[in-house]
């Protein structure tokens, strides 16, 4: 329950969410993070990400809202919700919602992952 009411906090935040630019990849695929509502849960920390594609993939997607968990102490992620949107920016209509695994990652060196990571755990 406390998981669902944490969860439901972040969405409703979200929803006046003042997106950074952190990364543009050379096929202009864009990565924001909110650096203003980072949430410490059990004692890692959670923020919202986005993904910008510059067009629709093949399923219509245009662009994915996630949360993101890291563990600053251990250099590891997980996934806790991600959600794909037929518009730009996380607008439009959601297309599919689905739920990280709970397993824990190391981000490839140099990766924009490592970069969201590092990003985050700066963040007071």
């Amino acid at each position: 329950m406390k998981k669902t009411f944490l969860l439901l906090c972040l969405v409703c935040l979200s929803a006046h969410a003042e997106w950074r630019l952190i990364h543009t990849d050379p096929d202009q695929s864009q990565y924001f993070i909110e650096p203003n509502n980072t949430a410490l849960a059990e004692g890692f920390k959670r923020v919202w990400v986005l993904n910008n594609l510059p067009k629709a993939n093949a399923s219509g997607t245009r662009s994915f809202r996630s949360i993101e968990e890291y563990d600053c102490n251990q250099q590891q992620a997980r996934l806790m919700h991600i959600t794909a949107y037929a518009g730009d920016m996380a607008t439009g209509e959601p297309l599919g919602r689905r739920s990280g695994s709970g397993a824990w990652v190391k981000p490839d060196a140099g990766s924009v992952d490592e970069l969201i990571m590092s990003t985050t755990c700066k963040a007071p």
